[in-house]
């Protein structure tokens, strides 16, 4: 039997209340991917001896450590964020959305081109420029503006999964987002050596998917609104297959390598300790958290250019041989003021206005209890 969705109702004044321990495992999860892509490119320019700092993301998988992070935390907030007490719930939902993402991605794009490709000298063609602006790049086999841009092809499916399963009354039916949940962690685990591990990259649909709509039953069992035996059982099992099955099937039988199955491991026993054993809601994480998709968006747009100064620059000269770490730190300071900015200036005010217009075009809320803690996302 279902869970009752009434069980978790809260007040909506709560509804604009920030999850600070979220928060933090953003930051974290940036600053993860920022320090790999930082500091594979600059330990060519680093001082001798400093590799270390490299060295150190690369048994771990730092960078898609965070991307998974990140994934999680989408399922844990997102769903949640939609207003099932509201007349257009989807409407609304896919509004501010929209609002929330589109404005700052389309500024990455030209300025991604910028630094990705023209202070380079890398041509890049004006039909891949407008295929990015849609966010769907990778789905037409475009080249990005930025490499990073292929996880926000998830998050577009999963807005996407959400909606539908809003529309067919299924988004707080926890027994079947558990069994989804495993159910595409088990297909992945199932297809991969199938195709003799070709599916391996980027292209993870059904194990990313996955790990989403893991972190919504978690959210609903954290909530009181999944603690049936078969919620449960998917929600730990899930975990289990991520955590243990998945590295040890792939190392044992698969033979790929453990850097590229241990992340999902490690974010999930992350996101756990990060919200049931140890809560970072100590400054400057949450703030961090709270800018964190300008950060993860930005930093190329900022390491690029400072990377192609330094090599214009003579090797002996002092902006060269550097320890690496220092090139990190900088780079991670350079990146914050960007992004802050950014923030500031284009992310929160259009988050603000894809309120404003979901409130004009759908008309108010119904002065009911929601099922759902929202966080803004």
């Amino acid at each position: 039997m279902d869970t009752d969705p009434a069980r978790g109702t809260v007040v909506q004044s709560r509804e604009d209340r920030r999850l600070r321990y979220i928060d933090s495992l953003r930051a974290i999860a940036a600053m993860l991917v920022l320090w790999v892509h930082v500091s594979e490119l600059f330990k060519t320019v680093a001082s001798a001896g400093s590799g270390w700092v490299h060295a150190l993301t690369v048994p771990i998988n730092a960078g898609r450590l965070g991307v998974v992070l990140f994934f999680a935390i989408s399922g844990f907030v997102i769903p949640f964020s939609i207003k099932l007490a509201h007349r257009y719930p989807v409407r609304e939902f896919l509004v501010t959305r929209f609002f929330r993402l589109y404005p700052a991605y389309w500024l990455s794009v030209p300025l991604g081109v910028v630094t990705t490709y023209w202070i380079w000298k890398i041509p890049y063609p004006a039909s891949a420029f407008f295929v990015n602006l849609t966010m769907l790049e990778y789905l037409f086999d475009v080249p990005p503006a930025i490499g990073l841009y292929w996880t926000l092809a998830f998050e577009f499916v999963f807005y996407v999964c959400c909606a539908l399963l809003v529309l067919t009354g299924n988004i707080t039916r926890y027994r079947r987002i558990g069994a989804l949940a495993l159910g595409l962690v088990l297909l992945h685990i199932a297809m991969v050596p199938l195709s003799h591990g070709s599916l391996y990259g980027t292209s993870f649909w059904p194990l990313n998917l996955g790990v989403m709509f893991w972190g919504t039953l978690y959210r609903a069992e954290m909530l009181g609104l999944a603690n049936g035996l078969f919620e449960r059982a998917c929600l730990w099992g899930t975990a289990f297959a991520i955590v243990v099955v998945y590295p040890l099937f792939f190392a044992l039988y698969v033979g790929i390598p453990y850097p590229n199955t241990i992340p999902y491991s490690l974010a999930i026993l992350l996101f756990i300790a990060g919200t049931r054993v140890v809560r970072l809601e100590f400054a400057p994480l949450p703030w961090l958290g709270l800018i964190s998709y300008s950060i993860y968006l930005f930093h190329p747009v900022v390491f690029n250019p400072v990377l192609r100064f330094i090599r214009s620059t003579p090797a002996d000269g002092w902006l060269w041989h550097w320890h690496l770490a220092a090139y990190v730190v900088a780079v991670l300071l350079l990146t914050i003021v960007v992004a802050a900015l950014i923030y500031y200036a284009v992310e929160r005010p259009s988050i603000r206005l894809g309120r404003r217009l979901a409130r004009r075009w759908f008309g108010e809320p119904d002065p009911v209890a929601t099922p759902a803690v929202a966080t803004m996302a």
